[in-house]
């Protein structure tokens, strides 16, 4: 009787989600059962259960796509498939499909001297080629943190000496790859984001990508791109298909061929144009920190995209990847199981992060209800908040630098979704950093008391990477002092208030 319950509450789900789709036309790529293609269900819940559980990671999104089609998706409260994430080393693969669109049309080549372009700086780069760029061996040094200081990044990086021979030495340098969107820009005439949304992103049917900017207003290119986890599914989907969609080659096949072509040998992963070989033979990913990927496993016609916030290195993630829906994959249709296919459909539906556990009340509620704090300088921006406690809800309000107000709700055992004013917290400080990126953003948030009189809240910004956990730990005198954890750091920080 259970069973045949919980069959019929799939059911009646798979219908709402399917009149919501035909509504909203939410969906670029067709969805089907994981058995059409050949995954077992269990694969796919083993898989989701591994990155939902682990203490290193934070999942926000994943997506298995084989043959074209989503086999499997997850994005566990409070985000949502609708919900853009920013990708920052995945930037680097789009920017390399940008310089191939300007090869095709003659306005460039990898053979071409980055100082043909910028002739200002001829005596300090010479030698350098664009294919030096490509493959992170152009004999600069590394930037550090000169993007969090300087407004006119060309200038600085360009006019310092090379510390090694171009086209040896590897060296990973985000710079490198905002070079080369200054390039394009230069030879086009348009940013690589215009020009991606008008050779590659709307024939596909993707409008919605931004990219930041630099102060100069270039597109950062190695970081910064911001789009949907479907979205980036799709463009695997288009590197796996060698540059063609829907009968149309949208870019050329030599290119992606030349992208995922081995270009520098290396004792964890091989380097091409801006991808990375896989540990997986043949496969190829684009990553980004904190474990952003789109996986391209052409042996098994698939794709897998995964946003979360990792602290590992990626190989757990990757690995359990590898180990259940990439080995295991059939490549044909195979027989379902029913009762694995509604524990599958049973686990998404209700597969959420973490929520805080404690009491829902506390007498300090009562006390500090309503009570205002001006913040010192703090990493937040955060300039003064105030604490409202009602009906099993406590709202943080937050002014924040820019004397932007915004009200974060937080629900007891749920997550309630609120709207920022401003901008999410980021691991980034670029100057500049946001421009290009224009929101709105969100919150998804819960609350718990613990026993010691702690508040302790959990802030996610669902349609960024970000989270916070708060210990709000109330003193006699009426202080404050706030512990906080961001999700990609390993120690939190405090914001002490008299």
């Amino acid at each position: 009787m259970i069973k045949n319950q919980l069959r019929l509450r799939n059911v009646l789900s798979a219908i709402v989600l399917m009149v919501s789709v035909c509504a909203s036309a939410a969906y670029k790529l067709p969805r089907v059962e994981p058995t059409d293609v050949g995954i077992e269900p269990r694969q796919l819940t083993l898989l989701y259960d591994s990155l939902l559980t682990s203490d290193l990671t934070e999942l926000h999104h994943l997506v298995v796509v084989v043959d074209g089609k989503v086999a499997g998706e997850i994005h566990p409260a409070p985000f949502k498939a609708e919900h853009r994430h920013t990708l920052y080393s995945v930037s680097k693969t789009f920017a390399a499909v940008a310089v191939g669109l300007a090869i095709e049309d003659g306005l460039l080549s990898v053979d071409d001297e980055l100082a043909k372009f910028f002739p200002e700086y001829g005596k300090t780069i010479k030698g350098v080629k664009i294919k030096d760029m490509l493959t992170m061996r152009s004999g600069f040094k590394t930037e550090g943190g000169m993007r969090n200081s300087q407004s006119d990044w060309v200038k600085y990086y360009l006019s310092r000496p090379l510390t090694s021979k171009p086209g040896v030495k590897y060296s990973y340098d985000s710079i490198e790859t905002y070079l080369l969107s200054a390039v394009v820009q230069k030879v086009t005439g348009k940013d690589i984001l215009t020009l991606l949304n008008e050779r590659v992103f709307h024939p596909m049917g993707i409008d919605d990508v931004e990219w930041e900017l630099c102060p100069k207003g270039v597109v950062t290119g190695g970081w910064g791109i911001y789009m949907t986890a479907e979205a980036q599914a799709m463009f695997g989907q288009l590197l796996l298909q060698r540059g063609e969609w829907d009968g149309k080659q949208l870019v050329p096949a030599q290119w992606v061929d030349e992208m995922m072509t081995v270009r520098v040998v290396r004792k964890a992963n091989d380097y091409g144009y801006q991808i990375w070989l896989c540990e997986y033979p043949g496969a190829w990913r684009a990553d980004g920190a904190f474990g952003q990927y789109i996986i391209i496993v052409p042996q098994k016609d698939m794709v897998v995209v995964l946003n979360q916030c990792s602290r590992s290195k990626g190989w757990p993630e990757r690995g359990n990847i590898w180990n259940t829906v990439v080995k295991n994959s059939k490549g044909c249709v195979i027989e379902a199981d029913p009762d694995e296919l509604d524990s599958l459909k049973d686990y998404v539906a209700n597969a959420s992060l973490p929520l805080l556990k404690g009491a829902a009340d506390n007498s300090l509620a009562k006390k500090y209800n309503g009570k205002e704090y001006k913040l010192p300088k703090n990493k937040l921006g955060w300039k003064s908040i105030k604490l409202n406690f009602e009906n099993n809800k406590f709202i943080l309000d937050v002014v924040d630098a820019e004397g932007k107000k915004s009200a974060i709700e937080m629900g007891y055992g749920k997550w309630i979704e609120s709207q920022l004013a401003g901008y999410p917290h980021y691991s980034i400080g670029a100057v500049g950093r946001f421009t290009g990126v224009t929101g709105p953003f969100y919150t998804g948030a819960c609350y718990a008391w613990n026993n010691d009189n702690t508040l302790s809240a959990k802030i996610h910004y669902t349609n960024w990477i970000t989270s916070l956990k708060l210990d709000f730990k109330f003193n006699e005198k009426g202080g404050l002092q706030i512990e906080i954890l961001e999700n990609f750091s390993k120690k939190p920080f405090t914001i002490d208030v008299k």
